[in-house]
C-alpha cells in the first residue's frame, strides 16, 4: 500500500506553491547545496532529448510526472493534454505523449522524405473526400455555366478578325 502511494504522481504546483518553493530553495542549506547543486546530463523519457539539470530539479520533475524525467517541451505538452481532457490522469497523458513521440522518432526522424510523401498522400485523400461530398450536392444548388467554352472561343476569334 505504501509502495503504491510512492508511485502516484504529485499534481503540478500552483503559482503560490511555486513561489513558496522558490523562496524555500533560495535559503541555502549546507547538506542540500552539495547534493542538489550537482549538474547531471539526463535524457527525456518521451522524446530522448538531453538536458543538464541539478539533481534537486530532476527529483522535483520526477515527482510531478510519475517518476519519469520529462524535458520542458514535453512537460508543457503533457500539461496541455491534461488541461484539454480533465478526466485524463497525468499518467495517461504522459503515456499518450510518449507514444506520439515514439511514432515521430520512428518515422519522421528516420526518413523525412517518406514522411513528407505520406503527408501529401493524406492531404490528397482528404481533398478527394471533400470533392466527393460536394459532388453529392443537388444540381439546383450547383453553379451552371451560361456559355460553353467553344462558344466563347468562337466569339473571341470573330472579334479578333
Amino acid at each position: 500500500m505504501s509502495n503504491e502511494k510512492s508511485k502516484q504522481c504529485v499534481p503540478p504546483p500552483t503559482k503560490v506553491d511555486a513561489y513558496l518553493r522558490r523562496v524555500y530553495y533560495d535559503i541555502p542549506d549546507e547538506k542540500s547545496t552539495t547534493e542538489s547543486s550537482q549538474i547531471k546530463l539526463i535524457n527525456c523519457d518521451c522524446c530522448g532529448m538531453s538536458e543538464e539539470c541539478t539533481s534537486g530539479f530532476i527529483s522535483g520533475v520526477r515527482k510531478i510526472f510519475c517518476g519519469k524525467w520529462v524535458c520542458g517541451i514535453c512537460s508543457e505538452a503533457v500539461k496541455e493534454i491534461v488541461k484539454r481532457q480533465p478526466n485524463m490522469t497525468m499518467e495517461e497523458a504522459l503515456e499518450s505523449h510518449i507514444s506520439v513521440c515514439m511514432n515521430f522518432n520512428n518515422s519522421t526522424r528516420l526518413n523525412p522524405k517518406l514522411s513528407f510523401a505520406s503527408a501529401m498522400r493524406d492531404l490528397a485523400r482528404r481533398n478527394s473526400l471533400k470533392r466527393r461530398t460536394t459532388d453529392s450536392v443537388p444540381d439546383s444548388s450547383k453553379m451552371s455555366r451560361t456559355l460553353s467554352f467553344s462558344q466563347w472561343l468562337e466569339t473571341s476569334q470573330s472579334s479578333i478578325q
